[in-house]
């Protein structure tokens, strides 16, 4: 197995090769034509709101890969790949399958927590950087949120691919870091509540009792590693993200933003919960971490669904090759 570099060199070319993207698309075109290379399956990791140029190509990609794989279905893609493409469903696999011990037993946890890098979405459709923004104006008045990450301390990037050299791309950010008014209403709290990156995100989340934690945008099936590491932290997430999330993971080892009508509300219900309580919570996490409904997101999983491809691309038998 090699990285696809090697393939379009034509080093340690095979007979027959197999090739998988995971959402790379300046390959694909050039390893098309070759008689050696199946183009075997193309896998959609990051969000439209990231890289919708990526959705935008899905349609022309599905002309030459024998599958695509989404987390999402074809349905709610459809506004960003504005065309109809058949996709096959996979789950961003976990790094861990159960949780630290060492950090889940902690005790002594302050309140709340946000770990997220300072970012600007590429399009602003079911987006959720802004929904973090009113969720850290909330808490942070009062300094009851601990906020870390890189880039708070600078103007937010935007994300994503873009047709900007980069020597422009810093210039304009040098420039727009000058400007003296707030960026976005709220700003002047983030210096206030503001500590700093982490050097181990489950060492910082298993200091806290609760996570603010929220997916860069609204999408079926878009459940990433942010709520599984408040699990293995032995941290309770406060959940926004896939409106399905209940689909796949138990709804008594999270808390449901969308449950609260605003802000007050939540962090009434926060402040409430007991000790026991929120032991509940932890105790429903980490059994669901070792039932068969957090298989589909093992990297095990992943495993067996990319061996099944090669396999079938390759003529080979699924039982001699997993």
């Amino acid at each position: 197995m090699h990285t696809a570099d090697f393939l379009v060199r034509n080093e340690h070319a095979a007979k027959s090769n197999i090739y998988v993207s995971f959402g790379i698309v300046k390959n694909f075109r050039r390893l098309a034509g070759r008689k050696d290379t199946v183009l075997s399956s193309f896998f959609a990791f990051e969000a439209p709101i990231v890289e919708p140029s990526l959705y935008t190509k899905l349609p022309e990609i599905s002309r030459y890969f024998r599958r695509v794989y989404s987390y999402s279905t074809a349905q709610a893609l459809q506004p960003f790949v504005c065309r109809d493409v058949s996709l096959l469903q996979f789950h961003i696999p976990q790094a861990y399958d159960d949780v630290f011990e060492h950090l889940w037993r902690k005790e002594d946890r302050k309140f709340l927590t946000m770990i997220n890098s300072n970012k600007l979405p590429r399009l602003y459709r079911q987006e959720l950087y802004q929904e973090r923004l009113r969720a850290l104006q909330h808490f942070g008045k009062n300094k009851e949120i601990d906020l870390y990450g890189v880039g708070w301390d600078r103007m937010p990037y935007r994300v994503g691919k873009t047709w900007l050299p980069v020597p422009v791309r810093k210039l304009y950010r040098r420039v727009i870091e000058r400007v003296s008014f707030p960026i976005r209403p709220g700003w002047d709290i983030i210096p206030k509540i503001y500590k700093g990156p982490v050097r181990s995100k489950y060492e910082t989340l298993s200091n806290y009792k609760f996570a603010i934690c929220y997916e860069n945008m609204i999408l079926p099936g878009w459940i990433t590693e942010k709520i599984f590491d408040c699990f293995f932290a032995g941290t309770v997430p406060v959940y926004l993200g896939a409106p399905d999330v209940t689909d796949y993971l138990s709804e008594n080892a999270f808390i449901d933003k969308r449950k609260f009508p605003d802000y007050a509300a939540l962090e009434t219900f926060l402040r409430s919960l007991t000790d026991r309580a929120i032991a509940d919570y932890k105790h429903n996490a980490r059994e669901y971490l070792s039932s068969d409904r957090f298989r589909p997101f093992r990297k095990e999983t992943f495993t067996e669904l990319l061996a099944h491809a090669v396999g079938e691309d390759l003529g080979i038998s699924i039982a001699n090759t997993v």
